[in-house]
């Protein structure tokens, strides 16, 4: 007994410790987790959402505040955690930019990708039921104490340390969860093919529709963006086109979800605008987000 309360004691002192950060991993997280969110446009979803969409450029162009919250590695039953917190919670947000890519349709099945990040989060209902969906024993993480902390014991030492001292607020290099990747791509493919089975495909489809029916029922906007590409990844991906058919299908069939599809966008086949051929670089994201952003406001007008 006297074990399980050093344990327990240790690992809340932890927590404490890891919800003070305010760092490139939590940050934007703690803030749509506690509700903090006022900007009237939010994009969620994978490595693409943080990397793709410049928010300065955004803002510039449509004078509307913009934040993104972002999850690498992030498949459907992750992003899932994020918008539906948003929709739930997020009162100020009118505008729900859900950023989308067919390898998002592909279920992880190595776990929870940098588990560590949800934490302080793990009492939370989204975070809960989505991510057990990927890793059935989460219940461990959020009920035995010092269970999460096996292989991320740095996470451990960081939380325990930050009781005793004030974390530093300059570990947040992003700007409103943005952050660009500043090399360029050499045309070396590291993506390996993959095919997006009919199963999984139907299944971020069910998802897709249930999220479409619940901004209708905040009276909010929901725009699904399929980001660039380059176009190499047209033949390495089997059942993309299939996935950007369906999203458009889905789109005209809620009269409150748009579908911006940037598969053909014209910086695709431009190797000087990607980090790696799923990720466009500095350049290439400020180059799409004043694309979106005219586009953003071509929506805007016609509602």
């Amino acid at each position: 007994m006297l074990v399980i309360v050093i344990f327990y004691a240790l690992d809340q002192m932890a927590l404490n410790g890891l919800n003070k950060l305010r760092d490139d991993d939590y940050k934007d997280l703690h803030l749509l987790f506690n509700n903090e969110i006022d900007d009237e446009v939010l994009i969620v979803g994978s490595s693409r959402a943080w990397n793709h969409f410049d928010v300065s450029e955004i803002q510039k162009i449509t004078g509307i505040s913009t934040r993104v919250v972002g999850l690498s590695g992030a498949d459907f039953n992750m992003q899932r955690v994020l918008w539906e917190q948003a929709l739930n919670n997020v009162s100020d947000t009118e505008y729900i930019v859900h950023v989308v890519g067919s390898l998002e349709f592909s279920k992880r099945t190595d776990g929870v990708f940098r588990k560590y990040k949800f934490y302080p989060f793990l009492n939370n209902q989204y975070v809960q039921s989505n991510l057990s969906k990927i890793q059935p024993d989460l219940w461990k993480d959020q009920y035995l104490p010092m269970y999460k902390f096996h292989g991320y014991y740095n996470y451990f030492l960081k939380g325990l340390k930050l009781n005793f001292v004030n974390p530093s607020y300059d570990e947040y290099y992003k700007y409103k969860g943005f952050t660009g990747f500043k090399n360029i791509w050499n045309g070396t493919i590291t993506v390996e093919s993959k095919v997006i089975s009919d199963d999984d495909i139907n299944k971020g489809m069910n998802f897709i529709e249930y999220e479409a029916k619940l901004a209708a029922e905040k009276e909010k906007q929901l725009i699904l963006v399929y980001t660039p590409e380059h176009k190499v990844t047209d033949s390495l991906i089997n059942g993309k086109n299939k996935i950007i058919e369906r999203l458009n299908d889905l789109a005209l069939n809620h009269s409150n979800m748009h579908f911006l599809d940037y598969s053909k966008w014209y910086g695709n086949d431009d190797i000087s605008l990607f980090s790696n051929a799923t990720h466009l670089n500095v350049k290439g994201a400020k180059l799409f987000s004043q694309t979106f952003a005219k586009d953003f406001l071509e929506i805007l007008k016609n509602n």
